[in-house]
């Protein structure tokens, strides 16, 4: 049985390297096609590039394990019941479970390995890829700005364009905390970007606009300007604000291992204000994204139970037909994931339950399946 083992191992272990390289880089071909305009031609240091590169390859492993793993047992399986190897072992006493034990047991092995990757590895990559993105946005601001959406410029302050070209901005909505915490707002038709490094500073000349200011007084009285041409200076934050930044923003959680997350559960939880729908959002954000630790490598088993049975079944091997068949499962598993998702990130329904939702499906489904196989019930190796 040991041969049976190794023979198997063998088999497997080609492959899937194969194809883990091929679809992580084609990942990150994607990932810097759509970065492109941001990352060139903006006289960046093509070393800051390459470790932002690295550290997204390095977030996107546990993505690229399961289907890699679908693949690879649907080639592999299917190889072997194309050639007939199935029957050999089969009519040796070699049952197809056991001839799918040394993978089961690999791809447990490799979903233990993956939970510690992303507990230890992923959040200090997704931190450092932070830091450099921060980086980048202090040395060129203007990149930050994107069309039609509000971004968080700087710290308190927040800014929407409808279209930018070179350093021409067209509509711009710049909402801003100014001295006592006071709260100012500034619409204008158009606006030149200037950036000041120098001094510290990052100006808009704003053209044809108006200029809302709370005077301090009481909440419901405001000064109102309306301006043919006015220069906005925002000061460009230290390492001290960098820090406040990195703890207080949105995606702050994404960087947090499993110990980290369940305290700052356990600490939103404990908040007085933990009744605000907005904090109830990022309380759901961060406890989906305790329940991913656990939900892709699991993810990893099941591709597995459902790949190999499959391959068997359909008795093709190579590229084509088993590439189509495992893209068509995880498109269904990936829209089911990310629409459960946003439905948690909308706190419409609860973490636990649109994290688990593809798993809870797919599970029964590679059990039936593995069972039917194993038994002889679909005519896979069958004249």
């Amino acid at each position: 049985m040991k041969k049976i083992d190794l023979y198997m191992i063998r088999l497997f272990i080609t492959p899937f390297l194969v194809i883990f390289s091929t679809i992580w880089v084609l990942f990150m071909i994607q990932f810097f096609w759509s970065k492109i305009d941001e990352l060139t031609g903006k006289n960046i240091d093509i070393f800051i590039i390459l470790k932002f590169i690295y550290y997204f390859g390095l977030s996107i492993i546990p993505l690229v394990t399961p289907i890699t793993l679908l693949l690879t047992s649907i080639m592999m399986f299917g190889d072997l019941s194309e050639n007939q190897e199935l029957i050999i072992f089969k009519s040796s006493g070699i049952s197809l479970f056991r001839a799918m034990k040394p993978i089961l047991i690999i791809t447990i092995i490799l979903s233990i390995v993956l939970y510690f990757f992303s507990d230890f590895v992923i959040p200090k990559a997704k931190m450092k890829a932070k830091k450099l993105g921060y980086q980048i946005s202090l040395a060129h601001p203007y990149l930050k700005l994107k069309e039609g959406f509000f971004v968080n410029f700087l710290p308190n302050c927040f800014i929407k364009i409808d279209r930018k070209y070179n350093n021409q901005l067209h509509n711009i909505f710049i909402f801003f905390y100014g001295k006592n915490s006071l709260v100012n707002t500034i619409l204008s038709k158009r606006a030149i970007f200037l950036s000041n490094k120098k001094d510290g500073y990052i100006q808009f000349k704003l053209i044809n606009g108006i200029f809302y200011s709370e005077n301090g007084i009481n909440d419901s009285s405001y000064q109102i300007v309306q301006f043919d041409t006015f220069i906005q200076n925002f000061k460009i934050p230290s390492e001290s604000s960098e820090k406040e930044i990195k703890y207080n923003n949105d995606f702050y959680y994404q960087t947090l291992n499993t110990k980290n997350l369940i305290e700052a559960i356990h600490l939103l939880k404990k908040e007085k204000k933990n009744h605000v729908f907005e904090n109830k959002i990022y309380l759901s954000k961060v406890q989906l994204e305790l329940q991913k630790k656990f939900t892709f490598p699991i993810t990893c088993i099941i591709m597995f139970l459902i790949g190999a049975p499959l391959g068997a079944i359909i008795r093709k091997g190579g590229i084509g037909y088993p590439t189509i068949m495992a893209l068509i499962i995880f498109i269904i598993y990936y829209i089911l994931l990310t629409i459960t998702q946003n439905k948690v990130e909308r706190y419409e329904i609860y973490p636990w339950i649109g994290a688990w939702i593809p798993n809870l499906i797919f599970f029964p489904v590679s059990i039936w399946i593995t069972y039917h196989t194993v038994m002889d019930n679909f005519l896979y190796i069958k004249e």
